[in-house]
């Protein structure tokens, strides 16, 4: 059975690349279906990248995943393929794949992509993902190239990785930060609601929060909805991690906060129930 391949980069719309990419692809077996996750990572984000393909893997269907966020494209990194018990992960060995293939049980074996048959002759070296990704994805997707034949096989260690930032946790306060903002401009922290349970903090409370420079007080809501539209609340997302936001408005811009932004929960004298 032929598989579909999961494709995510950060070329936008704008200049071809992603239907280039997506061309090989059916060039190289015209029936195979292409999922597209997203283009729309910001330029060079291995972070969000990385991020975003941890929780799209989840929902996708099983087969191969074609990851390209690459700023380090013709140096010396490795074009790389990972076995998992989702699927095949094809992208740049920068951190991009890992969490991705923990989420999916961890990584099983690696291989560089080497087969000379597969890749595309071409001068420059700033286009992998047409050249050395596509061909692959495609050659394995059509059941055309085992994975054994990509090239040689990779010690599992020396790949690179990207981990989260783990929060800080004491007596007084919760410290974390903003892993990324949303479309919306809700804003994700690496905070667990977990880690506000163990706190005795509930549904309701009011926590004092500070973000970067501002000190606020928040609701803890059970969904983008605050009693006071105007005011910040935080919220568990579709991922299962705290977020902060505004109702019908964008959280971000109004506290000027952005990716890594320092984030505090005081846990002293910050339980107010909102009655």
């Amino acid at each position: 059975m032929k598989k579909i391949i999961s494709f995510a980069s950060d070329f936008g719309l704008n200049d071809g690349s992603v239907g280039v990419v997506k061309g090989v692809i059916n060039r190289v077996d015209p029936e195979i279906k292409v999922n597209d996750i997203s283009h729309g990572i910001p330029a060079q984000n291995i972070k969000y990248g990385s991020l975003l393909l941890m929780r799209a893997i989840q929902y996708i269907p099983q087969g191969v995943l074609l990851a390209v966020v690459d700023p380090g494209v013709g140096t010396e990194r490795n074009p790389i393929a990972i076995t998992t018990d989702w699927g095949v992960m094809i992208g740049p060995d920068n951190g991009l794949l890992n969490l991705a293939c923990a989420t999916v049980g961890g990584a099983k074996q690696a291989f560089a992509l080497e087969n000379e048959d597969w890749i595309i002759p071409h001068e420059g070296k700033t286009f992998h993902a047409r050249d050395i990704f596509s061909p692959f994805a495609a050659a394995y997707a059509s059941n055309q190239l085992k994975i054994e034949e990509f090239g040689k096989e990779l010690n599992l260690e020396d790949l690179k990785q990207y981990l989260i930032p783990l929060t800080d946790i004491s007596d007084k306060e919760i410290k974390g930060e903003v892993l990324y903002v949303d479309h919306f401009g809700n804003c994700q922290t690496n905070i667990s609601p977990e880690e506000l349970k163990e706190k005795n903090f509930q549904v309701g409370d009011v926590i004092n929060l500070t973000i970067d420079n501002h000190e606020l007080k928040v609701k803890w809501c059970e969904a983008y909805e605050n009693d006071n539209e105007r005011d910040i609340g935080i919220v568990v997302d579709s991922w299962g991690m705290v977020s902060f936001f505004v109702s019908n408005g964008n959280a971000s811009q109004l506290l000027d906060c952005k990716d890594s932004s320092k984030v505090k929960i005081k846990i002293e004298n910050s339980k107010l129930k909102v009655r």
